[in-house]
């Protein structure tokens, strides 16, 4: 997060914008990272198999993947889908490619859209904030005399 940007976060919020007015920048850190939006990141191969062991989809795509006499699609997604994740590749749920995939496993029922969600999930990453960003966003505005 650009320093600007922290600054609009905080002014956006009364609580932040209380804590650094009184110059309190550890807990306006602390609520700027509570109010901070998610960032989205690709999920890890082993966490996305492990998610989909639990909730059910992971046995529905091998068997979907194995199944020769399976028609394609779904067999192809599902078979990409499982091969991918086996290789230890990250997967991009924000990517069109993905979401194509998954539409596709939603579409002929081997996967729900709840399913996909719960790894779609594991991608955000929440924002910490330190104090010293909070002091380096405030900075022109607590000293606007020393900024050129």
């Amino acid at each position: 997060m650009t320093p600007t940007d922290l600054w609009t976060l905080i002014q956006s919020d009364t609580q932040a914008k209380v804590f650094v007015d009184a110059g309190n920048d550890r807990d306006c850190a602390a609520r700027c990272s509570e109010i901070a939006p998610v960032v989205r990141k690709p999920v890890p191969a082993e966490l996305v198999q492990r998610i989909a062991s639990l909730n059910g989809l992971w046995g529905m795509l091998k068997i979907a993947a194995l199944n020769q006499s399976l028609s394609n699609p779904p067999r192809g997604a599902a078979l990409s889908c499982v091969d991918w994740i086996e290789r230890g590749a990250e997967l991009d749920t924000d990517n069109q490619s993905v979401k194509t995939m998954a539409a596709t496993l939603i579409e002929y029922s081997l996967a729900t859209t709840n399913q996909f969600a719960e790894i779609s999930a594991a991608g955000n990453a929440p924002q910490v904030i330190t104090a010293d960003q909070v002091s380096e966003a405030a900075f022109p505005h607590r000293y606007p005399t020393e900024v050129t």
